[in-house]
């Protein structure tokens, strides 16, 4: 599979930089979208904008319909004003079925996801392709770029 890299949503930027999501101690998880949802990096904000695109493969949803708690979010300052965002590699199962084409990250509230849950940001599955991908009686693991899931450089 060639996932893209994470994107923040530009409402999960902000939210990030305004303190309003702590990636390091709030409830981060993470959801399996399908295309029938059309990613808008300036307008999706809430769990709300994707929920009804969610995947609904009984091997998902029986484990995840609540999200996937993510585990050892970080934040590192890796030198020269670059700053690495890390976390530990998705897991949906090892011997599932499962069809989708994006992972979105949210600040999960409460014990369930919620309509005003804020959308993080999220990857493409499939970059570069339109369909969903799908795992049959296998392994639907998302691994981070050994880089890190996300790096920031600052400019003067």
């Amino acid at each position: 599979m060639a996932a893209s890299a994470f994107k923040f949503t530009d409402p999960g930027w902000l939210a990030t930089i305004k303190g309003t999501i702590d990636l390091e101690n709030d409830t981060i998880v993470a959801t399996l979208i399908t295309t029938t949802h059309t990613p808008n990096l300036e307008t999706d904000n809430l769990w709300s904008d994707i929920s009804a695109n969610e995947c609904a493969d009984s091997d998902y949803t029986a484990s995840f319909a609540e999200g996937l708690v993510m585990t050892g979010l970080a934040w590192t300052d890796t030198g020269t004003r670059t700053f690495k965002l890390d976390a530990a590699d998705l897991d949906f199962g090892n011997t599932v079925t499962i069809s989708a084409r994006y992972v979105y990250i949210l600040q999960r509230t409460t014990g369930t996801l919620a309509a005003g849950d804020l959308i993080v940001g999220f990857v493409d599955l499939n970059d570069g392709g339109g369909a969903n991908v799908s795992s049959t009686a296998g392994n639907f693991d998302l691994a981070w770029a050994a880089t890190g899931m996300y790096v920031e450089t600052l400019s003067p």
